[in-house]
């Protein structure tokens, strides 16, 4: 697919320019030596309230661009937009779908053909789970799993091959889901259905070493404390 192919796809899609390097480790590997300064930031689910302090935060440590996605909540995603740039960090913005590889393949080629790479992604975006959960209809709870759990390891899977081809390698930052959420979904026993983030992403691991990714997953907790630990890494 074309760049121009995917931006036509894209749609609702908004831009700001930067205020403007290698920096791989000796082990091929990610590392913090590129100065924020430099990095480009994915931030999914950038109407909400993780993805907006996430955004904020690398914004405010320095971060090159900040791109943010949005699902259904536009509004509030714009905003952040605007803060964004007034905190003299480029800003992108765009409409993407999680669970649709399609649409985050197409998401992902718009930034790359704007800003040139992508360095850190955070998979902030997240969703609302059923109570009780082994109680509600398995498509209720598939839906939240989508997003929640295969929507950031399908984000990873994605970004790796965009990453892959800089010589920086890349830091890809999931968060985890509750451990309550966990120890439910396992007493459902769905096949194939993964109980946890870690579980999700297990998988990649080998393949994203040889691309020179790093994959981290991050307790879940509250914005403040998921956007401290994700500037923590992005920073070194």
């Amino acid at each position: 697919m074309t760049c121009e192919a995917a931006r036509s796809r894209v749609g609702r899609l908004l831009i700001t320019p930067g205020n403007g390097s290698p920096g791989a480790g000796p082990d091929g590997t990610y590392h913090a030596d590129l100065p924020i300064g430099d990095k480009v930031c994915l931030v999914t689910g950038g109407g909400q309230p993780r993805g907006r302090a996430v955004a904020e935060a690398l914004a405010r440590a320095g971060a090159k661009t900040v791109a943010i996605t949005y699902s259904d909540d536009r509004a509030p995603a714009h905003e952040i937009y605007l803060d964004i740039q007034s905190l003299g960090a480029g800003c992108l913005l765009a409409h993407m779908d999680v669970t649709d590889r399609s649409s985050v393949r197409n998401v992902l080629v718009w930034i790359t053909d704007q800003v040139g790479k992508i360095d850190i992604l955070v998979n902030a975006e997240e969703a609302a789970w059923p109570e009780p959960i082994h109680s509600v209809s398995a498509a209720e709870r598939l839906q939240a799993v989508d997003v929640n759990i295969r929507g950031q390891a399908l984000m990873a899977d994605e970004v790796m091959p965009f990453m892959g081809i800089q010589r920086t390698g890349g830091l890809v930052v999931c968060i985890a889901v509750d451990d309550d959420v966990s120890s439910a979904l396992k007493t459902c026993s769905e096949p194939g259905v993964p109980a946890s983030v870690t579980a999700a992403i297990s998988p990649m691991t080998a393949l994203a070493a040889t691309r020179q990714v790093t994959l981290k997953v991050l307790p879940c907790g509250p914005p403040d404390q998921v956007s401290s630990a994700v500037v923590e890494l992005a920073t070194g």
